[in-house]
């Protein structure tokens, strides 16, 4: 499973403006760049995005919420909130960069949305979780 998670950058780096046009300010303005930032970090630890697929795979908790709780106390630094209310375009780009690893870096096939209920931080009531990979994954194995 880690030879392909090297490539997943790199991935998301080229291909994430084409495939979700309507977050490319995400990848490309000042405004969003500690967001995106903060993203990349997480695809580019191997550890931590393996565990971000382990919650997603077994027991269908979506990468946005991983991400977001594993990065919590970034996030209030980066929003300079205590509650690090994220405001809709970020909750949607976030979901969108974890879309485009999953579906394209990972080829996952399906995916659901669910409750997630971060209501006290973040604001952000539904997220996805992604079935069905075209490779192996942590359960198949």
């Amino acid at each position: 499973m880690t030879d392909h998670l090297e490539n997943i950058p790199a991935q998301v780096e080229l291909h994430f403006s084409d495939n979700y046009r309507h977050f490319k300010e995400f990848q490309l303005s000042p405004e969003y760049r500690p967001y995106w930032d903060k993203c990349m970090e997480a695809v580019k630890d191997r550890e931590l995005l393996s565990h971000i697929i382990f919650c997603n795979d077994l027991l269908h908790i979506p990468p946005v919420k991983t991400f977001l709780l594993y990065y919590e106390g970034d996030f209030v630094s980066i929003t300079g909130r205590e509650d690090a209310a994220l405001d809709t375009f970020v909750k949607k780009a976030i979901g969108a960069f974890w879309g485009m690893v999953f579906k394209f870096a990972l080829g996952y096939r399906d995916q659901e949305s669910v409750s997630i209920s971060l209501n006290q931080k973040f604001f952000v009531r539904t997220a996805t979780y992604f079935k069905n990979p075209s490779r192996p994954s942590i359960r198949q194995k």
